[in-house]
C-alpha cells in the first residue's frame, strides 16, 4: 500500500503547489490592470491627434470611427514586464502542480491494479487531474495565464472536496465496472468534462467582458485587459465544440458497455438519463451558435446551463438517494 500512501501525498502537495499558483495568478491579475488604463490613455491620443490633422488639412470634421468599445485588448494593449514574469510564475507552478496530480492517479492506479476511477473520490481526483492537464498544454500556446485563476480554483475545491467529503481507501472495483470499456468511456468522459470546464470559464469571461464593452466602467481592472468578447465567445465555441464530440462518444460507448453488462443498450437509469440531458443541451447550443441571426450571448447561456447539468451529473446523481440506479459507484457508505 506504499503507492496508495504516495498517490495521497502527491495529491496533497499538488493542492499545496495549486494553491500558489492560484495566489500567482491573482498576482498576475493584479498587474494587468493599471496597463489597461495607459492603453486606453495611448489609443485615444492618437486618434485625437488624427482628427486634428484632418481638421487643419481642410478635411471634414467628423471623423469615422469603428464603435470599439474602450479599454479593448489589441492592439493597443501591452501588457506589463511585470505582468509577463507574474504570469510565467503561475503557469510553472500549474505545470508542477498537475505533473504532481496526474503523478498521484497514476500511482493510486498501480496501487489498486486498475484505471484509477472506480469511485467518486477517484473519479474527482482524475477528472480534476485532467482539467490541469488540458489548462496547462493550452495556456502557455495560446497565452491564457488570464485564464488561469479561474481554472485553479475550481480544481483546488473539487479536490478539497475529495479528500474531507469523498475520500475512499484503494480497492477493488465493483463486478459491474471489471471491464476494458472502463478505461475508454470514463477517461473520454474526463476528457470532455475538461474541456467543458474551460469553455464554461471563457463563457463566464464572454459575458462579464461583453457587459462592461456594452457599459464601460468608470475604473477599468483586469476585465478590459482581456480579449474581446468575440474573441472570448470563438474561443469558448471551439472548447465546447470539442467536448461535445468527446461527449457523444462517451454517450454511445456508455450504451455498449450497457449492452454488455446488463443486456440493454438503454434503461432509463438516472446517470444515463442525465448524460444524455447533457449532450442534448450541449446539442441545443451548437445549434443556436450555428444559426444566423441568434445572439450568441443567449447561446452562451445554454452552454452555462449545459454545465449546471455537468455538475448535477457528477454530484447529486451520484450522492441523492433519489437518483439511486444501476451507476451508484460513489464508494461512500
Amino acid at each position: 500500500m506504499n503507492l496508495a500512501a504516495n498517490a495521497n501525498a502527491a495529491l496533497y502537495a499538488a493542492m499545496i503547489v495549486y494553491t500558489l499558483a492560484m495566489l500567482a495568478f491573482t498576482w498576475h491579475l493584479a498587474a494587468r490592470a493599471p496597463k489597461v488604463v495607459d492603453s486606453k490613455v495611448a489609443a485615444e491620443v492618437p486618434a485625437q491627434e488624427r482628427a486634428n490633422v484632418l481638421v487643419g488639412a481642410g478635411a471634414p470634421t467628423t471623423t469615422e470611427r469603428r464603435p470599439a468599445t474602450p479599454y479593448a485588448a489589441g492592439p493597443g494593449f501591452e501588457e506589463s514586464l511585470k505582468s509577463r514574469q507574474r504570469g510565467s510564475i503561475a503557469l510553472m507552478l500549474t505545470y508542477l502542480a498537475s505533473a504532481l496530480l496526474v503523478s498521484s492517479v497514476l500511482m493510486r492506479g498501480l496501487a489498486v491494479g486498475r484505471p484509477p476511477w472506480g469511485n467518486m473520490f477517484e473519479f474527482a481526483t482524475a477528472a480534476s487531474a485532467a482539467v490541469g492537464a488540458a489548462y496547462s498544454v493550452l495556456a502557455k500556446r495560446n497565452s491564457w495565464q488570464w485564464l488561469g485563476v479561474f481554472i485553479v480554483t475550481p480544481i483546488l475545491l473539487v479536490l478539497g472536496l475529495a479528500l474531507t467529503v469523498l475520500y475512499t481507501e484503494a480497492g477493488e472495483l465493483m463486478p459491474a465496472l471489471k471491464s476494458y470499456w472502463l478505461g475508454i468511456h470514463v477517461s473520454v468522459a474526463f476528457l470532455a468534462v475538461a474541456f467543458f470546464t474551460l469553455a464554461c470559464a471563457v463563457g463566464l469571461l464572454y459575458l462579464v467582458r461583453l457587459r462592461r464593452e456594452e457599459k464601460p466602467p468608470a475604473k477599468p481592472n483586469f476585465i478590459e485587459s482581456l480579449p474581446s468578447s468575440q474573441s472570448l465567445e470563438r474561443t469558448a465555441y471551439s472548447l465546447n465544440m470539442v467536448a461535445f464530440i468527446l461527449w457523444t462518444f462517451t454517450l454511445i460507448a456508455g450504451a455498449i458497455w450497457a449492452k454488455q453488462a446488463w443486456g440493454a443498450y438503454w434503461q432509463w437509469d438516472p446517470k444515463e438519463v442525465w448524460t444524455f440531458v447533457i449532450w442534448t443541451v450541449y446539442a441545443a447550443y451548437m445549434h443556436g451558435r450555428a444559426t444566423a441571426g441568434v445572439d450568441h450571448r443567449r447561446s452562451m447561456y445554454i452552454a452555462l446551463a449545459g454545465y449546471v447539468a455537468v455538475i448535477i451529473n457528477f454530484t447529486l446523481v451520484n450522492l441523492v438517494s433519489t437518483f439511486v440506479g444501476m451507476h451508484n459507484y460513489s464508494g461512500m457508505g
